[in-house]
């Protein structure tokens, strides 16, 4: 009898944690819902159908692109679908992307951007045209495309934009991260968040990246981000074990502490690198390694008064 009754508490708790979950994943998608407007507030628009994609099935709407999302941290996708027009012929889609924190979606945004595209003032981060406008705010990337007539031109792209990102809570400012890199001489648009291997090392796996002008030439500049300082220790150890592969003859660089070194590096010239906590900076593709002495130096300190 008390084994059965047993039973029967086991049974109903572990329904009512499963219920507790599915109720977190319903209010969570609803509360990303109302970040979607309605029709009436977008003229001649009415919200047809939403849709609502997690991990485990973004494949099933994106496809191959779902391994870029996903890289980044990708929590879940809440969309909604829009008609006007006799027929209901014309359609514009809006997707929400929740990244989890303001630098995945950056680095979503920064991934997927056109070189080509115009810029816009909208959220912390915008490009597009009349059909299509891409942004990311606080920790939401977003999608806006219409699906018009050739022929016909229109501005409720824009309108829609500019209507998502201020239902969006937060500032409009880039992530805090992009502080360690120093203004002076950097390329405009070039800064990226990567996942995966910064310069292509798996030993490097996540980390912010831009181009600088130095000397008449282009370096780029990267800092890792590692768990404590003993994962970045083991990372630098690793370097210096690729270069050793590799035929190079690493030598330590004055000033940059212990483990600091330069040397060729395959692919990337010289490069210069340095752990500082639980970083890994560097400076590649120099032609002489004094050139990216300054530089590496202003992104240790810029580090060092932000820890």
């Amino acid at each position: 009898m008390k084994k059965g009754i047993f039973l029967k508490i086991i049974i109903l708790s572990s329904a009512l944690v499963l219920f507790s979950l599915n109720g977190a994943k319903v209010m969570a998608a609803s509360s990303m819902e109302r970040l979607l407007p309605q029709g009436s507030s977008v003229s001649r628009w009415q919200l047809s159908a939403y849709h609502h994609y997690l991990p485990e099935n973004l494949y099933n709407y994106i496809n191959g692109a779902a391994d870029l999302f996903i890289s980044y941290g990708f929590i879940k996708l809440v969309g909604a679908d829009y008609t006007s027009g006799a027929g209901k012929r014309e359609n514009m889609v809006v997707d929400i992307y929740d990244m989890g924190r303001k630098l995945n979606a950056f680095g979503v945004f920064q991934s997927k951007r056109d070189p080509e595209s115009k810029s816009l003032k909208i959220g912390a981060g915008a490009f597009g045209s009349e059909k299509y406008i891409f942004f990311y705010k606080d920790r939401f990337y977003v999608e806006i495309q219409t699906f018009l007539p050739s022929d016909k031109s229109s501005d409720v792209a824009m309108k829609m934009a500019q209507k998502v990102a201020n239902g969006i809570a937060g500032d409009c400012a880039p992530p805090s991260e992009l502080n360690y890199l120093p203004d002076a001489s950097r390329i405009p648009g070039s800064e990226m968040y990567i996942t995966g291997g910064i310069l292509g090392h798996a030993f490097l796996d996540k980390g912010l990246v831009s181009d600088y002008k130095i000397s008449g030439g282009v370096a780029k500049a990267f800092v890792a981000f590692f768990p404590s300082k003993e994962h970045a220790v083991k990372a630098l150890d690793q370097y210096k074990s690729y270069l050793d592969a590799a035929g190079e003859t690493w030598q330590a660089l004055n000033g940059f502490g212990e483990r600091g070194f330069f040397s060729k590096e395959p692919y990337h010239k010289i490069i210069l690198v340095a752990q500082k906590s639980h970083f890994v900076v560097g400076v590649a593709d120099l032609s002489h390694a004094e050139k990216g002495r300054e530089l590496l130096k202003s992104i240790i300190r810029r580090i060092k008064n932000s820890i």
